[in-house]
């Protein structure tokens, strides 16, 4: 299967038509139509239905396209780590997580700057569990994670900081003059949560111990792995969303922040495969961070 290939099926894909991927990729629409048959007939599988007006997608055509996108992606960025070993001295590293842990990447890009390091960041803010679906697939070279996703298989460092949880909400809610916030008082409370607080494993999910029993029968009324449409739900008034205290600052003036008592905290974790090499960009970022963390 080339990739070459593949590309051209993903753009009629996303054309919807083969006659104009024809046209955008400048070949025939007979030729492009004999590749994607070969391409078929490869794999064993019907991938396009033709209509009235283009193509549609078959079953098998749309998980196509799912992985196709992934390897291309992955072909990508093995031409462009290679291309800039020739270039650059360093090179380009890719981070995937939560946004809640950027502070030491924030400050390592600043002291790789003071040495004179040449690398560029490449940032992609995604969940805890999507970081290491991305990590495990090659996308990236390092996630940045919470502690609610195992790591085990993984070669990990605890990051300096940790995130404290509190409680976003309108400063029209009851809740909001109160000076800090219990289990009890949120168990029966519209909530908005993150998906991985939800999904997480019971003896990795710290939000599950802090609220105890209560965890299973919580109002939760909408869910995302979003800060920004879960603090669009919370402007709206539809209910108490579970955040970090950092990144619910940016929502307004409209809105408090209500610590939880006990105090609950989050640690971030630095999560790398053991089974693949660093390129010299990820082992000089690795390199840093542990001199961050002295």
């Amino acid at each position: 299967m080339e990739l070459r290939v593949l590309r051209y099926f993903l753009l009629v894909a996303q054309e919807g038509s083969i006659t104009n991927a024809a046209t955008r990729l400048h070949v025939g629409q007979p030729t492009l139509s004999r590749q994607l048959k070969d391409l078929e007939k490869e794999l064993g599988q019907k991938l396009f239905v033709r209509q009235a007006h283009g193509i549609r997608l078959t079953e098998a055509g749309e998980q196509l396209r799912h992985s196709a996108k992934e390897m291309i992606a992955l072909s990508d960025k093995i031409e462009r780590d290679f291309a800039v070993m020739a270039t650059r001295p360093i090179g380009d590293v890719y981070i995937g997580g939560i946004d809640g842990y950027l502070k030491e990447g924030a400050r390592l890009a600043h002291i790789a700057r003071e040495r004179g390091v040449n690398t560029v960041t490449h940032y992609t803010s995604c969940s805890s569990p999507d970081a290491i679906t991305l990590l495990d697939r090659g996308l990236i070279d390092f996630a940045i994670v919470s502690q609610t996703v195992r790591v085990d298989r993984f070669e990990t460092i605890h990051l300096p900081s940790a995130c404290r949880w509190v409680a976003l909400m309108r400063n029209d809610n009851p809740l909001a003059s109160r000076e800090y916030l219990t289990a009890a008082d949120l168990a029966h409370e519209p909530l908005l949560m993150y998906d991985n607080a939800l999904k997480a494993p019971s003896d990795l999910n710290n939000i599950a111990q802090w609220f105890g029993d209560a965890f299973a029968e919580l109002n939760v009324v909408a869910t995302s792995n979003l800060t920004t449409a879960l603090s669009a739900y919370a402007r709206e008034g539809l209910g108490v969303l579970l955040t970090w205290e950092h990144i619910a600052r940016v929502s307004g003036p409209d809105m408090v922040l209500v610590p939880l008592s006990p105090d609950l905290v989050a640690q971030g974790i630095l999560a790398w495969r053991k089974d693949r090499p660093l390129s010299k960009a990820a082992a000089n970022y690795l390199s840093l961070m542990r001199y961050l963390m002295e």
